[in-house]
């Protein structure tokens, strides 16, 4: 899906690993700085009253400059802060008693939270004006979903020397939506390219037929910091373990991310629109920027927008078994704000893919 008013020269960006070595070289060296120890500084913050609104884009236009298989993604996402804060007044009765069965499910000195998202995901071949089927090439489909998300957040625990501190974050997340014509594809990606002047996609109707989805994802994510990650240069790393099963994707995964800069905030890091990919934090510094890199690796069963409709025939592909996104990127953020930027590649997905995809994504976060 094009989402861009003109071309992007192919230069600087023009191949990720580029700008995700740039990342790596900076996290790695302020990761090297912070570890030798400084001297406390106090660190100005805000506390978050509700929690934060985050936007997801991503398409392969954002500097990479095609137009072919994960080619669209939009995700809206809403965070609470701890449900503890919402048991009381001035919280409305009934987001009270929701809140306070939530929070009887979590052991003493946890914090938990609840999130619900909307989101979009586009797929297309790469010859998208082609209006006859392409069966050695990936399938339209679009994936339409909501999902709601619970959050089991424990503290830090603080030692002795280097890494110090380790905050655990686990998260159980449900997703409900629709695949084919019903997903809405065909209209949004047209109506976009309308809107630019780009050629419409003319293969929508042999997509994916109609069905219905339900998946179910679990992931849990450490993170351990050097000393002064919080109040001045530091640096994080942020592995993660989980599984998500359902009739759309089945699949397990393992990554980690490494990230450097000044003031970090005590999140669980960048992530691409994926299951459990959402965190925040309580509390926000004045101002803080960091560079980023970061790996995830799936062992997958099952993708419905590679493998056809579960119970009648439909377009579909052989797809790879296993599949890794390798990313890199930037974060400026303030007290209420954060934008980031990050560049994508993904290994090949479907036998006979040619290359590599590339994307970009681009996520704004506001926190009140």
């Amino acid at each position: 899906m094009s989402c861009a008013v003109a071309p992007v020269a192919r230069v600087g960006f023009v191949a990720p690993v580029r700008i995700i070595k740039f990342a790596l070289f900076v996290a790695l060296g302020i990761a090297a700085r912070a570890a030798e120890g400084s001297t406390d500084v106090v660190l100005p913050a805000t506390h978050l009253r509700l929690g934060s609104v985050t936007m997801y884009s991503e398409n392969d236009k954002y500097f990479a400059g095609t137009d072919e298989h994960y080619t669209n993604g939009f995700k809206l996402s809403v965070l609470s802060t701890d449900l503890a804060d919402f048991t009381s007044d001035p919280v409305p009765k009934p987001v009270q008693a929701v809140a306070g069965a939530l929070d009887r499910l979590v052991p003493p000195g946890f914090d938990c939270k609840l999130g619900l998202a909307l989101g979009q995901n586009l797929y297309t071949p790469a010859n998208i004006a082609d209006p006859a089927p392409q069966p050695n090439d990936r399938p339209y489909a679009a994936w339409l979903y909501t999902s709601a998300a619970f959050q089991v957040y424990q503290a830090p625990r603080f030692f002795a020397s280097g890494w110090r501190a380790i905050a655990r974050l686990d998260t159980l997340e449900v997703s409900a939506g629709l695949v084919g014509p019903g997903a809405l594809g065909r209209q949004v990606q047209n109506n976009v390219h309308s809107a630019i002047g780009a050629a419409h996609a003319a293969g929508w109707p042999n997509q994916i037929h109609n069905e219905p989805g339900l998946d179910l994802a679990l992931e849990r994510k450490w993170r351990m910091s050097t000393a002064h990650a919080r109040d001045e240069w530091g640096a994080d790393l942020i592995p993660h373990v989980g599984a998500t099963v359902g009739n759309i994707f089945t699949f397990a995964n393992v990554g980690a991310e490494i990230r450097g800069g000044w003031r970090l905030p005590s999140d669980f890091g960048t992530n691409l629109i994926r299951p459990s990919g959402d965190s925040n934090t309580r509390q926000r510094p004045d101002w803080s920027v960091f560079a980023f890199t970061a790996v995830d690796g799936r062992a997958i069963a099952r993708d419905i927008t590679l493998d056809g409709n579960t119970f009648r025939s439909s377009a579909h592909i052989g797809k790879e078994p296993f599949v890794g996104d390798l990313l890199g990127g930037i974060a400026f953020g303030s007290r209420r704000w954060q934008i980031t930027y990050s560049e994508a590649e993904r290994t090949k997905e479907f036998k006979g893919q040619i290359k590599a995809s590339v994307f970009g994504s681009i996520s704004l976060t506001y926190y009140y």
